[in-house]
């Protein structure tokens, strides 16, 4: 099942890509991931057998595991031994393997080993290594895999989203009072104010929509709009890694993806909105209209 869903970003597709400094061939770069993905997937799985130790990073919420230390220097190991020239930004080694976190034309590899590493700490099912290749400032390459549910979502540009080489598509869903809606709350070491807003977006949300879900995994909130199993995902704060492959997931699947105050998603902004129609986002907008919330950007 997972290398039919493989063949699905692998084959069929082949096309070279030019950047400002070099050619890509992208049918490699899907192959090299695949296959990488697939050794850390088998690491998180032994792993979530285990007591799962870990420290802190930020703050007490801010968590890393010796997994997601492990797994993301597998990934960004293997993919420099095939691609030394591309860009790699990711969670954990932006500071030491990875070379940073700007967002330019060149061929980048945006990387988060375990998305929901507190649900992983304590044993909740919804986490997933999530790794997005983007190329010319846009994404080309997705997988989000989660070994826990046996669930691997794949995306290539133009080419359609997948779950276990299944096609996928969004619900089609337009009316907020009938969309099933995620979102993530972020309490971390934020002032009250800033907490407040959240709580007051997450209100505001609730009394319009049919309901309101989390999961504790942006990449996987993303990967459930794009099955159509949600209907829209909005958050303040998620971090370049945590939806660099959900958001190519969504628009392949047919959804939309744009910045929560109504203007063009910006990756690096800490900012998504996500729904399965441009009505749907429409009034996911209006609604979250009066407490906007802006953060620090990933590339300062």
């Amino acid at each position: 099942m997972l290398k039919s869903a493989c063949q699905r970003i692998l084959y069929g597709f082949l096309r070279c890509h030019r950047c400002k400094s070099t050619m890509v061939n992208v049918d490699q770069c899907a192959e090299q991931i695949c296959q990488l993905v697939d050794q850390a997937g088998k690491q998180l799985l032994e792993a979530s057998k285990e007591l799962r130790k870990f420290e802190t990073k930020a703050h007490s919420r801010d968590l890393v595991t010796t997994t997601d230390g492990a797994i993301e220097k597998q990934l960004m190991q293997g993919l420099q031994l095939k691609f030394p020239q591309h860009v790699y930004i990711g969670e954990e080694g932006t500071a030491g393997a990875a070379t940073g976190r700007k967002l330019s034309d060149a061929p980048t590899w945006i990387i988060d080993p375990i998305d929901g590493t507190i649900n992983f700490v304590h044993g909740f099912p919804y986490s997933c290594i999530s790794v997005g290749f983007w190329l010319n400032q846009q994404p080309e390459l997705a997988i989000c895999y989660n070994p826990l549910l046996q669930q691997r979502f794949t995306a290539r540009r133009n080419a359609g989203a997948y779950l276990n080489g299944q096609r996928i598509r969004v619900s089609g869903q337009t009316q907020l009072q009938r969309a099933l809606i995620m979102h993530e709350l972020q309490a971390a070491n934020f002032p009250r104010e800033l907490i407040d807003r959240q709580i007051c977006n997450a209100e505001q949300m609730m009394l319009k929509a049919h309901a309101l879900r989390t999961t504790g995994s942006a990449a996987m909130n993303l990967c459930l709009v794009a099955l159509g199993a949600a209907d829209g995902y909005f958050e303040f704060f998620p971090h370049a890694w945590d939806v660099a492959a959900g958001v190519l997931l969504v628009r392949e699947a047919g959804g939309v993806i744009i910045d929560p105050a109504g203007g063009d998603f910006d990756i690096m902004s800490r900012r998504l909105l996500a729904t399965a129609t441009p009505q749907l986002a429409h009034q996911m907008v209006q609604a979250l209209a009066n407490w906007q919330i802006y953060e620090q950007r990933d590339d300062v």
